[in-house]
């Protein structure tokens, strides 16, 4: 006996469509967890809807791709007209995403979002 206890682990594969439906919720997790969108109006919220209108609906396949000026060109609906995001909301973003990518190069890998919260 090599002194193990036997236990063997599985490994969990998702398929495409659950891998997606995770990534989505990483999104939302991270927004009402990290950036303070409250969850009760979380697809109302400014944040929300200015990253749906540029197509960012997924964590690791979109939102962490943005750069500084994708964040400062977010707009968002209001009264029925497109106008910029506000600056307070553009700040956390930028600020999340700077301290994400801060961590993941510390780590050199990737990060687990709520760890920090």
């Amino acid at each position: 006996m090599s002194g193990t206890t036997g236990t063997a682990s599985t490994v969990v594969t998702l398929t495409p469509s659950e891998e997606k439906k995770a990534d989505k919720d990483r999104l939302l997790t991270a927004l009402i967890n990290v950036c303070g969108v409250p969850h009760a109006t979380h697809k109302d919220h400014p944040i929300a809807l200015a990253l749906k209108h540029d197509g960012v609906l997924l964590f690791h396949r979109d939102f962490i791709h943005m750069t500084a000026a994708d964040v400062d060109a977010l707009q968002c609906e209001k009264s029925g007209s497109l106008v910029p995001l506000e600056l307070n909301f553009q700040m956390i973003l930028q600020a999340f995403l700077a301290f994400y990518h801060h961590q993941s190069h510390k780590k050199r890998g990737g990060v687990d979002i709520l760890e920090f919260s």
